[in-house]
């Protein structure tokens, strides 16, 4: 199997985004090009390696453990709600904090539906943390798919630590 490496994103339209990928340092959009749909959402990606860029992967971001979804669904758990509501506590308290709520997929499925999934998931907990109180002129929902990875996709253990929502400070 070969490991792609990512070059650089191009935004488009609000919704409508091409990443472009490296494959053994030779570029060739014909065959290395992935597009998406993402139903309106607008999604931003940072560059890994060496990028001194801001939304670099060393970014300090929380993953926020507890928090899963309904299978192949945007409901959040009932489980999910008591580590919500301590989020939107702490963000209530530190109004001028503006957070990036960052919905991340395993490799299971095609890309485009693993993005547009995790879009939607990540829109559905900064929508929860606004009925929790928390301005939503303060967060930006983004879904990353299955690009970020923190583990193999290999067996289920990876899989499941892969689908995840994280925090990050803008």
């Amino acid at each position: 199997m070969q490991t792609l490496k990512w070059v650089t994103p191009l935004m488009l339209a609000a919704s409508f985004s091409v990443q472009a990928w490296e494959n053994n340092n030779s570029y060739n959009p014909q065959q290395q090009t992935r597009m998406s749909m993402n139903n309106g959402f607008g999604f931003s990606m940072g560059f890994n390696g060496n990028s001194s860029s801001r939304n670099n992967l060393s970014d300090n971001r929380i993953i926020l453990h507890g928090v899963n979804f309904e299978y192949d669904s945007v409901v959040i758990t009932p489980e999910s709600n008591k580590v919500l509501d301590e989020v939107a506590t702490q963000l209530r308290t530190a109004p001028e904090l503006i957070v990036e709520v960052g919905g991340h997929a395993s490799a299971e499925g095609e890309v485009a539906y693993n993005m547009d999934l995790s879009v939607r998931r990540a829109s559905a907990v900064r929508d929860y943390l606004v009925q929790q109180g928390v301005e939503a002129k303060n967060m930006r929902a983004m879904g990353y798919g299955e690009l970020q990875p923190v583990t193999s996709n290999e067996v289920e253990q990876g899989r499941s630590m892969n689908r995840r929502v994280e925090l990050r400070r803008l």
